[in-house]
């Protein structure tokens, strides 16, 4: 790479001015004692303005509301501009009353029930406001200052105001004494960020030489982070895309203004690449930080069974988080794999909370790792990554997986059935709670029998397994949402946001429950005419039951706008994979700008290494399913004896695959099979692929875009060939003829858009598996009478040479003719 930009100076010399806002200096600085849990179903931001205006509007004639504080002021070797914002400023009235400062908090308890940590963050914040205002007018040591707390209970509807007089000398004290620890830091981390820069520019490309479509690929990638904007990129398996993406965009981390770099993956394979990346980059002298973020359920202490929670259901490792926090924070700067085990060990030292310390040193990373979660669900994402003050880049891996993702992290669903369970484990410990969640159950009640009066419900189209008992309703975003449901989730959330206040905790094992119920209260803000509810009424499992279970779901049918409003954090945006096509559905389906770049790069590997052979004399669909077993099965036995090795047969359903299964092992009990199961676990998963190492002959059975299918590399002769049974396509249900739907009224081939285009995807992925290497060579067989279509034809990659096997005998003897050419 080529220096085209000039370094930026972050604030690093002792004559440049150091902008910094109140709220950052308090959030740093001033955070003392446990660790307050907060959540989305405390008070909402509109409600917290609402409340605001409110009282701003009682304030008496003379004060001024949303009064703007800005001063500059010398401090350990730097010249410090602090800015900030009072909610109301009551000037002096006279010579016997001193200025006044209120600051406004919204609340659902009083104030003296507020966590000790969480009233002591609020006055520190107040305390500094009082501090720039007296030296914007410059008042001496003596001169009193009148700051009030007026904390606003939305539950009561009542405002606690709390009212102290300080001396301006003592709120100077306070302030530069947090001024000061927050320097000795700023300190540190731009010593840190000159040492990353400096090394980012003197990095080579870690390769003797760039392989076919490399070189593209990281003049593309360097050119989007340089400007900004958006790429698309289509880089087949064998690029290199890791190195091919991260390469460039650390250089220009030294070469242009860019701070930080945030990868995203959904795959843990795809977080284990950056790091055996990151770590050669190390080898070579980069000074980079990479911090590797892991699911709190995987990293939590409690989750993981290392501690227990107290009398109060307080997790021991939150209690006195803060105090602990500076060291940890200390110790880790600058560290350059933050791995969940390197975390770990630190939070254990300390102990603290091992996934809220990752969470601290977010801001304090160069590179962070993640899944798509944490950048685009509204409920994970980082508020610290939406900091306009710092230019972040963003690396979309297996893009191709984000549209459904994206669209079930902005859809939600409530069940009765877990509302009940919920309300039962409350009934101990926390009756008013359980209350509330009661009154959501009858809410519900009451949603679905509205719902069954005229007009008739919409029945579901084909759902596998649907009874004969079972509702269906589909209402549109524009005929309203369940007010009832919604405002008894509400009623549910206020009461646990009352104990979380308090520093207090709901029982544990309804933790899940509440996540999902946050889920829906946010999304139905956020909901617009892309959502539609779904209400569902199903025959109870049990005939004795007297009840029937109940859902309403608030589906997202397509969350490109959801996904735009995202990326305009970013000054620049890199989405690829193996399989981004056709063009116009990938850049509809994310939300990406039409006039960005798209990228679309060649195989690395020859076209001999890969046998494609199509076999349209099967027909996969459901309805013919049965007929296809047989043919199937000597399928997979031709293609099995004809190179006998390490095989995997994608089937498009469970129940599909089990049926080929059961007819195979009973013709050919001499191959030994392994098959993947529904909902397995890590370890389960880790022994299925344990049977495709080196020198094994072995036939394995998984589904199409399941964890065998992505994100795996079966290197050599780990993986020598992979049939693919089918096209596909999504299951048929009343989701993705929503989809469909949606995509008609734009004036798009919904079929294609819900369907086909879905499913092609899977079968590229799946595919993709077989050909890791220059030295592979492999088989793909596609199994589908409908792979011959001129629709599937045209979207097969360049590099593929299908040949067509009208029967078994010709697959029989283009295997050969692979094999032995």
């Amino acid at each position: 790479m080529s220096e085209t930009g000039t370094e930026t100076q972050v604030q690093t010399g002792r004559d440049d001015t150091l902008s910094l806002s109140v709220g950052d200096l308090v959030a740093f600085a001033c955070r003392t004692g446990d660790l307050v849990l907060e959540s989305a179903g405390g008070p909402t931001a509109i409600e917290g303005i609402r409340a605001h205006q409110r009282l701003q509007k009682k304030r008496p004639a003379g004060s001024e509301a949303e009064y703007p504080l800005q001063v500059t002021l010398k401090q350990d070797g730097y010249k410090v501009a602090l800015r900030g914002r009072v909610d109301i400023l009551h000037p002096q009235p006279d010579l016997h009353h001193p200025v006044q400062l209120d600051e406004i908090k919204t609340t659902y308890v009083p104030p003296q029930k507020l966590a000790v940590s969480a009233r002591s963050l609020h006055w520190a914040q107040l305390k500094i406001y009082g501090f720039c205002y007296g030296l914007q007018q410059a008042f001496g040591d003596d001169d009193p200052v009148a700051l009030q707390m007026l904390w606003h209970n939305l539950k009561e509807k009542k405002t606690y105001p709390e009212l102290q007089v300080f001396r301006w000398g003592e709120l100077e004290m306070f302030a530069r004494s947090a001024l000061s620890e927050y320097l000795q830091w700023h300190r540190r981390w731009q010593a840190h960020r000159q040492q990353v820069r400096a090394s980012a520019r003197a990095l080579q490309f870690p390769f003797a030489e760039y392989r076919d479509g490399q070189r593209t690929l990281a003049v593309a990638a360097y050119r989007c982070l340089r400007d900004g904007g958006e790429l698309v990129v289509e880089a087949p398996t064998g690029i290199g895309k890791t190195i091919s993406t991260l390469f460039p965009a650390i250089k220009a981390m030294g070469e242009t203004r860019l701070d930080q770099l945030v990868y995203l993956t959904a795959k843990n394979s795809g977080r284990q690449v950056v790091r055996e990346t990151a770590s050669r980059l190390h080898a070579d002298g980069l000074c980079l930080s990479v911090l590797e973020l892991q699911a709190r359920d995987k990293t939590c202490a409690c989750s993981l069974g290392l501690c227990s929670r107290d009398d109060e259901g307080i997790c021991p490792r939150t209690r006195g988080f803060f105090d602990r926090l500076p060291e940890a924070r200390r110790h880790l700067l600058g560290q350059p794999l933050l791995t969940p085990e390197v975390i770990a060990r630190e939070a254990d030292r300390l102990q603290l909370c091992p996934f809220e310390l990752s969470l601290q040193m977010l801001p304090w990373a160069d590179l962070v790792v993640c899944d798509f979660n944490y950048v685009f669900d509204p409920l994970v994402q980082m508020q610290s990554l939406r900091d306009q003050s710092r230019q972040r880049a963003l690396l979309v891996d297996e893009a191709h997986n984000l549209s459904d993702r994206a669209r079930s992290m902005y859809s939600a669903s409530i069940t009765r059935s877990d509302s009940r369970r919920a309300a039962a484990d409350c009934k101990a410990s926390h009756p008013g709670l359980r209350r509330a969640i009661q009154s959501l159950v009858r809410a519900l009640d009451k949603w679905v029998t509205e719902k069954r009066e005229p007009p008739q419900p919409i029945l579901p189209p084909s759902r596998a397994g649907e009874s004969a008992k079972s509702e269906l309703w589909i209402t549109p975003f524009e005929e309203g949402f369940p007010v009832g449901v919604s405002g008894a989730v509400q009623k549910v959330l206020m009461v646990v946001s009352q104990l979380w206040e308090q520093n207090q905790s709901p029982p544990e094992a309804i933790t899940d429950w509440l996540r999902s119920l946050f889920r829906f209260q946010t999304i139905e803000q956020l909901a617009a005419e892309q959502h539609h509810c779904i209400t569902r009424a199903e025959s109870p499992a049990n005939p004795d039951s007297r009840w029937r279970e109940q859902e309403v779901e608030l589906l997202c049918v397509n969350a490109a706008e959801y996904l735009q409003q995202a990326y305009q954090q970013f000054h620049g945006v890199i989405v690829f994979s193996a399989t981004l096509r056709p063009a116009g559905y990938i850049y509809q389906q994310l939300g990406l700008q039409p006039a960005s770049p798209y990228l679309s790069l060649p195989s690395p590997f020859q076209p001999e290494q890969l046998g494609l052979l199509l076999c349209p004399y099967v027909d996969t669909r459901y309805r013919a399913r049965h007929q296809a077993t047989d043919a199937l099965v000597d399928m997979v036995a031709r293609t099995f004896h004809s190179r006998p090795g390490n095989y995997l047969v994608f089937f498009p359903s469970y129940r599909f695959l089990q049926q080929v299964v059961e007819r195979f092992a009973a013709l050919f009990p001499e191959i030994p099979l392994v098959q993947q199961s529904s909902g397995s676990s890590d370890q389960q998963r880790a022994e299925f692929l344990a049977h495709f190492g080196e020198g094994r002959r072995s036939l394995g059975f998984a589904i199409m875009g399941g964890v065998f299918g992505e994100g795996v590399d079966y290197v050599g002769e780990q993986l020598v060939g992979t049939i693919v049974v089918g096209v596909g396509l999504p299951q048929v249900n009343e989701e993705q003829e929503l989809l469909r739907g949606a995509a008609e009224e734009r004036g798009e081939n919904g079929f294609d858009i819900a369907y086909r285009y879905p499913g092609l995807t899977r079968v590229l992925q799946t595919a993709g598996r077989v050909i890791r290497t220059e030295s592979d060579r492999g088989v793909v067989i596609l199994a589908d009478y409908r792979f011959a279509d001129p629709f599937y034809r045209s979207l097969y990659p360049q590099h593929w040479q299908p040949q067509i096997c009208n029967n078994g005998t010709a697959l029989t003897d283009a295997l050969d003719q692979f094999w032995n050419p």
